[in-house]
């Protein structure tokens, strides 16, 4: 009767005899997110994994329609990488929940984080983006190229939905991304988890 440890897609299982029973305990990244238990090990892993599937299909239905979870989902992902997050990603942060409307241009988030120029920001942000995006299980558009534009999972273009209703994110970022005056648009999911952290 010892502990078992075993991968389930995104979660770390742990199961082992719990007063007479059998406990299941699911983790990300070192933090409890489900428990479970039952007469025999193998019933836990069972509940346990079905509420996985509850709460992935939960995620799931409450998200945007770009893909990206509720402000919940945020805040639990960002407790857990900005304790790790180097300070230049933390001065981005900050600069783009405080700029108005939470729009900033890759100019304004480089001069925060220290960078020379904005092809530093550009490249960070995305870096931090892509965290972000693996943690809340967010899937970024794609560039021509195929490669992912990993700041969508913390900001958005701020011509969609608005000026352009019937425009792909996609389309919208490679018609903006190349002029001076492009800005990101904060997702407002990431602002409310910044604020609900006590930023």
């Amino acid at each position: 009767m010892t502990f078992e440890t075993e991968v389930h897609g995104r979660y770390e299982i742990k199961s082992g005899p719990l007063a007479g029973a059998w406990g299941a305990n699911a983790f990300r990244q070192r933090v409890v997110v489900a428990k479970a238990t039952g007469t025999t090990r193998e019933e836990a892993i069972a509940n346990l994994r079905s509420e996985l599937e509850r709460m992935d299909q939960a995620d799931l239905s409450s998200r945007d329609s770009e893909g990206a979870p509720p402000a919940s989902v945020y805040e639990v992902a960002l407790a857990r990488l900005l304790p790790d997050m180097p300070d230049s990603y933390i001065a981005m942060l900050r600069a783009h929940l405080t700029a108005p409307d939470h729009l900033i241009s890759a100019t304004k988030l480089a001069e925060a984080a220290g960078y020379a120029g904005y092809e530093g920001a550009n490249l960070h942000y995305g870096k931090l983006g892509q965290r972000v995006a693996d943690e809340v299980g967010f899937s970024p558009p794609r560039r021509e190229d195929g490669t992912e534009i990993w700041t969508c999972a913390i900001a958005r273009d701020t011509s969609l939905d608005t000026e352009y209703p019937d425009t792909s994110m996609l389309e919208a970022l490679s018609r903006n991304m190349e002029t001076q005056h492009f800005e990101w648009q904060m997702r407002p999911q990431v602002v409310q988890a910044l604020r609900a952290l006590g930023w």
